[in-house]
């Protein structure tokens, strides 16, 4: 298992699956937050409908993060050590979450996502993991750049709360891949 060093030396030293583990821990219920806010207000008041205009938008990250899930999938097979792949598994898991949040809140209006993977991950866990960290920066750019046009408050939260995540997934993967502290914080 590849250990990874901290600028101070006080600091434990931490494995690769421990340092994504902890940048990116609670993914999946971040991204599952408005749906909990939603039941959560469905006791006291009338829940907001969603607004249709949203769904174009909603159906592209939807479709996006698909593709997302198939690409981590090749991502962990074409991983030989176990450490790294339980470290891919999550973020896939991740993955699999906004989709399932997505679909969730599209609901019937949900469109089948087309699941080609946006690229073939192959060669060292570094190169991968170099790969996988601009992957994210992108998502998370086109998710960042279709807040502006949704009209509905729970599809900006539920959005905003995946890029959240896929910027320190991609700040994780930047990091482990060997860039330094300070240009894996500004991916």
């Amino acid at each position: 298992m590849e250990q990874i060093q901290s600028q101070s030396p006080d600091a434990p030293v931490a494995s690769r699956r421990q340092l994504i583990a902890s940048l990116i821990a609670g993914g999946a219920i971040v991204a599952a937050s408005p749906m909990l806010t939603r039941t959560a207000h469905a006791a006291t008041s009338d829940i907001p409908k969603n607004d249709e205009r949203d769904n174009p938008a909603l159906n592209a990250a939807l479709d996006r993060e698909s593709r997302m899930v198939a690409t981590y999938a090749l991502a962990v097979a074409a991983t030989t050590n176990e450490d790294d792949k339980a470290a891919l598994l999550l973020i896939h898991d991740n993955h699999v979450a906004y989709v399932d949040a997505l679909r969730g809140y599209l609901a019937t209006e949900a469109q089948d996502p087309s699941g080609q993977p946006l690229a073939t991950p192959s060669g060292s866990f570094a190169a991968i993991a170099a790969l996988l960290s601009g992957l994210e920066d992108e998502t998370a750019t086109i998710h960042t750049n279709s807040i502006a046009g949704l009209t509905g408050i729970n599809a900006a939260s539920l959005v905003a709360s995946i890029i959240t995540v896929e910027a320190r997934q991609a700040a994780a993967l930047a990091l482990v891949s060997g860039n330094s502290a300070l240009v894996a914080a500004r991916v």
